[in-house]
This record gives C-alpha cells, sequence and structure tokens, in this order.
C-alpha cells in the first residue's frame, strides 16, 4: 500500500476529523483513509481511450446551449448600414 502525507491542515479540520473518528471508535488516520476511499469510489473513472473520451465530451457539452448559427458579420452590417435589414 502507498502512503501520503497531508500538511498544513487547519487546526478546525482536524479537530473535526479527531472528533469524527471518535465517535466511530476508529484512529483519526483510519477515519481519513475511509474518507479517501469513499471519495474516490465516488469519482469518474478516467476514459480509457480516445472514443471513450470524445463521446463524454460530446455528452457534457449537449448540455450546454445549443450553439448559434454561423452567420457573416461583414454581411450582416453591411446590410444594417444599407438599411435593407
Amino acid at each position: 500500500m502507498g502512503s501520503l502525507t497531508v500538511r498544513n491542515i487547519e487546526d478546525d479540520v482536524k479537530a473535526a476529523l479527531r472528533l469524527r473518528a471518535a465517535r466511530r471508535g476508529v484512529s483519526m488516520e483510519s477515519e481519513v483513509r475511509d474518507i479517501l476511499r469513499q471519495a474516490a469510489r465516488e469519482a469518474l473513472p478516467l476514459p480509457e481511450n480516445d472514443d471513450e473520451r470524445e463521446a463524454r465530451i460530446a455528452r457534457i457539452l449537449s448540455f450546454g446551449q445549443p450553439p448559434l448559427p454561423s452567420f457573416d458579420l461583414k454581411a450582416f452590417s453591411d446590410a444594417l448600414s444599407d438599411g435593407t435589414e
């Protein structure tokens, strides 16, 4: 197993972790391991190949607004100047 060192944890966060661990009757280290394990399970897996990556990008983009149709800004501006639009 690997190890991980986390530095500069705020005192209130450390105290909350200690309290949380005590409520469960486990060490603070065990509590942090459980929190990290749960967070890692909830994370989305990374795409394994380009096709999967492209499919994920397409899905994410589908949540947004539909793209505006392209138009010729110069022609539009010229038409406004001519009074035809």
